[in-house]
């Protein structure tokens, strides 16, 4: 019997969710929420696994399953011509900075530090 699945963490929502070809009429590919926070951790932020599993809440294995699932499901849907509907997963939205102390560039409490320190130089 699987145990259960831990939940992980992501830094935000992403806004965007729908990404289609040109052509509006396609199949879509479901590529869960922490799939694509695996893929920003790694590929945007230029993490390795073990720092980004981390931050996830989660093993360097199940970081890295989530890791190539996502990237999969990206590959085909670039190259087959399919669309990409983020939705879904095991998550929860992160309130505090990540635990080792490193913030992201998309991590809420240091867009929001830098929102009050330039309001602060105006």
């Amino acid at each position: 019997m699987p145990r259960n699945a831990k939940c992980r963490r992501v830094c935000r929502e992403f806004h965007d969710r729908v990404f289609r070809p040109e052509d509006k009429e396609c199949e879509f590919i479901t590529l869960n929420v922490d799939e694509l926070e695996a893929i920003r951790l790694c590929d945007l932020e230029g993490l390795d696994q073990e720092e980004a599993a981390r931050r996830m809440g989660v093993s360097r294995g199940t970081f890295q399953r989530m890791l190539y699932s996502g990237r999969n499901k990206s590959a085909e849907a670039l190259c087959m011509g399919k669309g990409l509907l983020v939705k879904g997963g095991n998550y929860k939205v992160a309130t505090t900075h990540c635990e080792c102390g490193r913030s992201c560039k998309s991590c809420p409490q240091e867009l929001q530090r830098n929102n009050i320190n330039a309001e602060e130089n105006e």
